[in-house]
């Protein structure tokens, strides 16, 4: 037998139907740290209304919302991660660490 070597993608499941995986997390950060969905959509380089099912879904199936969206007015909306957000996107994010680690690991 030949050098074995790991492949595969992390996504975690909630109990509540949430599933978040690689595309989603970044979604999240780049909202996270531009506070728009439609910036963190450009950067992602998909369309705001694909960005925009992403984050609907993931709310609707969340326990509690991850991105709450103000309309915009005089100063213009924005987006932010709700608490609830940065806690899943941290787990997300130590998990899928961790897997990749494991990936390089000799097997």
């Amino acid at each position: 037998m030949g050098d074995l070597k790991i492949e595969g993608h992390i996504w975690i499941d909630t109990s509540t139907g949430l599933r978040i995986g690689k595309g989603r997390a970044m979604l999240l950060e780049l909202i996270d740290r531009t506070g728009s969905i439609a910036e963190a959509a450009r950067i992602a380089e998909i369309p705001y209304r694909k960005a925009w099912e992403m984050i609907r879904e993931m709310n609707k199936n969340a326990s509690s919302l991850l991105v709450i969206k103000s309309v915009g007015g005089k100063e213009g909306g924005g987006s932010v991660l709700t608490e609830e957000g940065r806690k899943i996107l941290s787990t997300f994010r130590k998990i899928d660490g961790d897997f990749e680690r494991f990936k390089k690991s000799n097997v």
